[in-house]
């Protein structure tokens, strides 16, 4: 399955002749000022669970329920009584360098990013498995492999007990503002001891083989690579 990268020409052009690549980072997404309302996340990296108390449940020291035992700890005998409430736990993930991609490539997915952003052109991973291996061995010494996941959106709070509770927080977004991107992502871990995670500037020639330029945007027409060069 290919995956595909929307960027500015500029950026396109660099990772074909050089190899060039921005790894972001999850907390650095955070900051929407910066990064705009579609690429931007104030909750990026985290969601929270819920659960629902209809009724009453009865807790005690030995006794585990889901969500709740978090939020309340019973020491000594007897029980405690909850009854007609709903409980928010949050889950939020380390930070981690990132890298997103689109699953699909439709002509209104790329005018809506054009539109958001102004990008401009497009390029297919043709190979994924062996681009991200290539990144991989580029970055070894400084960065470990996480995972590559398309991303679950879902509505916030998550109900504790649907799948979408299992995703770690790294491959979530919050539905109704984000699904439109339909999101691959890929995350590194920072091996050893490190401050806060900035956006870093990598370079994986050998990643090149596995991708193609794909489309452009010229204008108010959208030309594809057989119609198109790169610089």
């Amino acid at each position: 399955m290919s995956l595909y990268k929307f960027v500015e020409r500029e950026f396109l052009d660099s990772f074909f002749t050089t190899g060039c690549l921005r790894l972001g980072s999850l907390y650095d997404f955070k900051d929407t000022i910066e990064h705009g309302n579609s690429r931007g996340d104030k909750s990026e990296g985290e969601h929270n669970l819920i659960r629902g108390i209809d009724g009453t449940i009865a807790i005690t020291k030995d006794k585990y329920e889901p969500i709740i035992s978090e939020v309340f700890r019973m020491e000594g005998e007897g029980e405690s009584f909850l009854s007609n409430l709903s409980i928010v736990v949050p889950r939020r993930s380390p930070d981690g360098f990132v890298f997103c991609t689109s699953k699909l490539f439709t002509e209104k997915l790329f005018w809506r990013w054009h539109s958001e952003n102004k990008v401009d052109a497009c390029y297919e991973i043709t190979n994924p498995i062996m681009f991200f291996s290539a990144i991989n061995k580029a970055i070894t010494s400084s960065a470990f492999f996480f995972g590559n996941a398309n991303v679950t959106y879902a509505e916030d709070p998550i109900p504790y007990n649907s799948p979408e509770a299992n995703i770690h927080p790294a491959f979530t977004k919050e539905k109704y503002g984000y699904s439109w991107q339909e999101e691959n992502r890929t995350v590194w871990g920072a091996k050893g001891p490190c401050g806060r995670l900035k956006p870093w500037i990598i370079y994986a020639p050998e990643a090149r083989q596995f991708c193609r330029p794909f489309s452009f945007i010229d204008g108010k027409v959208i030309n594809y690579a057989s119609m198109s060069t790169t610089k």
